[in-house]
């Protein structure tokens, strides 16, 4: 195997194993669904909101995904503004083509049904963000919807 194929495919895993091996830690007073921060041993934490996760169902997983989508790709490693709608969209595109059909259709809807940020500038409308979702699940090969 030659030396690059062989570099990409050690980085691949090792982003791989760092995304898996993200803690997850609930925390009701969350003001949000899930979110990410750096951590100095793990690299990154996810915390989710438990009670919003139960109010929306299968969609919390997409939620959660999103945030793996950002931990794959370092985003919690930049500062906060830089590049934020190219971030959420690349979390978006990462967690439909990564995450389970189910839930990702459940997003797909929550998102149809106007249930999004009211942030357009950083994730776009809710419509928006529901194409978005479909069209990286269809590249994926992970829609299950219409």
């Amino acid at each position: 195997m030659k030396p690059v194929k062989v570099i990409a495919l050690l980085f691949s895993l090792l982003v791989s194993f760092q995304a898996n091996a993200v803690p997850e830690i609930p925390n009701p007073q969350l003001n949000d669904i899930a979110m990410v921060q750096p951590h100095p041993m793990y690299g990154a934490v996810i915390f989710y909101n438990p009670i919003i996760c139960q109010q929306i169902g299968p969609a919390c997983g997409f939620f959660r995904a999103h945030e793996y989508g950002h931990v794959v790709h370092h985003h919690q490693l930049m500062p906060p503004g830089a590049f934020a709608a190219a971030r959420e969209a690349e979390a978006d595109c990462w967690a439909a083509s990564n995450g389970i059909p189910q839930e990702i259709l459940a997003a797909y809807y929550l998102f149809v049904n106007g249930g999004s940020s009211s942030n357009f500038p950083v994730y776009g409308s809710p419509q928006q963000r529901a194409n978005r979702v479909r069209q990286c699940a269809i590249q994926a090969g992970k829609w299950i919807g219409p």
